[in-house]
């Protein structure tokens, strides 16, 4: 049995994990890298596998740092199957065409001569590509033991957004489980994660593993910019991930809300993606907690009060709208999407406040914002930060170190033989493996970049 690592080794994306057994080759995750353009440029890179040769793809989740390559590898001539839950299916519908509008447009964007330094002639997948590719998926439900090539599996849910799962492989003598992104133990929107099966080997995520998130009101920061914002007839602008923290987001708002700790404000969202994926968290409502289900949420969603923004033309109208009110608008670091177009609106008003809803990594724009910095560009206009930011970190979807750590100790410490820390940067990686000295017989591994690993397995 082969694991190779081709992605997220040393980064918070792009996660891919080669397994192979004999002449059978499957990809763990087979994810874009996204963020700065020097992470980034690694789409273009060369693919290690030939793609022809890949028979599955088992998928995590749909996140596009866990799915988004997928379409250049059926351009590059997979066609085997892409395995998930059935929430991870209607997600993927959502998410892969929107990668390829995004890729055909940093194309266009890109300089003959950056062109040729990258040695591409094309963007890197298109939207007919993207389509057709769903055309290999197959759901899986949860906790449904299924078999591929040689191989058993299962996955169990996850806790991180809506269809995400951890997996279970396993043959006579071989068992390894991939974590895929871990939820939060205190989870308040999506059902708290399950225990997958125990495994001799285990790779885990690592994107907050070298801290420890610290308790936060974040009722209290969100009453404190709408009371903001109403004093100075301004806007609220929360930039969110489009899957999972928009709607967590709207939730909190209309909760506060209803116990009228907040004025019954316009909310607006405004992303294409975020519309159509709140639509599928109400087809999967069964994924989130019971609380959310009762508490009338879907029937606020459909309110003269929020205002559920598709096309091009109704954003566009935003520019003019007059506070107070509320705008979720994706995407959450503010790489892309139309959250660009109110910073620019909206930023350099007094008025008006930046509450951003996560985690902005080095080298994003959020990044920059939240740093202090007393200007930005912003689609290519220099951009005043006057506008007052603040952050929640309390909408994390994402375990931190103690959460993994806790993950880790429900998998029976003593059957685990070796630990693999992938999908996180390299301090948060080298934290977390000091916090494991309670597995006695494992040895802990850092992958690397194509690090590859023979690991026992009975015929």
């Amino acid at each position: 049995m082969r694991l190779q690592f081709l992605g997220a080794a040393g980064y918070v994306t792009g996660s891919r994990t080669l397994i192979e057994y004999g002449d059978f080759r499957a990809y763990v995750d087979c994810g874009l890298y996204q963020g700065p353009r020097y992470i980034t440029e690694r789409n273009y890179l060369p693919l290690e596998t030939d793609p022809r040769s890949i028979a599955a793809i088992f998928l995590t989740h749909a996140h596009i740092d866990h799915s988004g390559l997928i379409p250049r590898l059926y351009r590059e001539g997979f066609r085997g199957r892409i395995y998930c839950t059935p929430p991870t299916a209607s997600l993927l519908e959502i998410v892969l065409p929107d990668a390829a509008a995004i890729q055909e447009e940093e194309f266009a964007q890109l300089s003959r001569k950056e062109r040729q330094r990258l040695g591409i002639e094309h963007p890197l997948f298109s939207e007919s590509d993207a389509r057709k590719c769903l055309t290999l998926v197959q759901p899986v439900p949860y906790n449904r033991n299924f078999r591929v090539g040689p191989f058993h599996l299962r996955y169990t849910w996850a806790g991180h957004i809506l269809g995400a799962g951890h997996l279970n492989i396993w043959r006579k003598g071989f068992s390894v489980v991939f974590s895929g992104d871990i939820g939060p133990e205190n989870a308040f929107f999506h059902k708290p994660l399950k225990r997958p099966q125990p495994a001799e080997h285990v790779v885990i995520e690592a994107t907050y593993g070298d801290r420890v998130r610290s308790s936060e009101d974040y009722e209290k920061k969100l009453c404190a910019a709408v009371r903001y914002i109403c004093e100075r007839r301004g806007v609220l602008l929360m930039p969110a991930f489009a899957i999972g923290r928009a709607q967590t987001a709207l939730y909190v708002l209309f909760r506060l809300m209803q116990d009228k700790k907040i004025p019954a404000l316009p909310v607006i969202l405004d992303s294409p993606m975020a519309v159509r994926a709140t639509e599928t968290y109400r087809r999967f409502r069964n994924e989130l907690t019971r609380e959310v289900v009762r508490s009338g949420f879907f029937r606020f969603l459909r309110s003269r009060q929020v205002r559920l923004i598709a096309s091009a033309e109704e954003s566009r109208q935003l520019s003019n709208l007059a506070g107070p009110c509320i705008i979720v608008s994706a995407s959450g670091m503010c790489t892309g999407g139309r959250v660009l177009h109110h910073l620019l609106q909206r930023l350099g008003d007094t008025r008006n406040y930046v509450l951003f809803t996560g985690y902005a990594a080095e080298g994003t724009l959020a990044h920059a914002i939240l740093s202090g910095v007393g200007r930005v560009k912003i689609l290519g206009q220099d951009v005043p930060v006057r506008a007052m930011v603040a952050q929640i970190q309390s909408f994390s979807a994402h375990a931190d170190q103690r959460g993994l750590v806790a993950w880790l100790r429900q998998l029976e410490p003593e059957k685990i033989r070796r630990v693999y820390i992938n999908h996180g940067e390299d301090a948060a990686r080298a934290e977390l493996a000091r916090e494991l000295s309670f597995l006695p017989h494992a040895t802990i591994e850092l992958p690397r970049y194509e690090s590859t690993y023979y690991l026992p397995c009975n015929s």
